[in-house]
């Protein structure tokens, strides 16, 4: 999928998820301090969340790309602190998005 598509349909299905809140946590995000998180822990995140191999990863119009989950830790580490992006799998059910030093899940897009 061209990246124009892939943010297009980032829009169209992130208002629809539900965000999940970690247990004893008041809200959804997550707090991973920029300067000590290294490729390891965001390719952990990664694994964690998703199974699938191939995902969308969404910066912007220009930016989008579909990836290989193995290659993500990489591409993300120099992105985690200094924007914000989104990691999508190819069904768009799930998510999870980065913002600056927090991040937060999501599950079940309705389409």
């Amino acid at each position: 999928m061209e990246s124009r598509l892939i943010y297009e349909s980032d829009k169209t299905y992130q208002n629809k998820i539900q965000w999940i809140s970690p247990i004893g946590s008041e809200s959804e995000w997550r707090y991973l301090n920029p300067q000590s998180a290294n490729e390891i822990q965001l390719q952990n995140i990664i694994n964690k969340k998703f199974i699938e191999e191939t995902l969308y990863l969404v910066i912007d119009r220009n930016e989008s790309m579909e990836i290989d989950k193995l290659d993500l830790g990489s591409k993300i580490k120099g992105l985690y602190g200094k924007t914000e992006f989104k990691v999508w799998d190819k069904s768009f059910q799930n998510i999870i998005e980065f913002n600056l030093e927090v991040y937060r899940e999501g599950i079940n897009a309705s389409r």
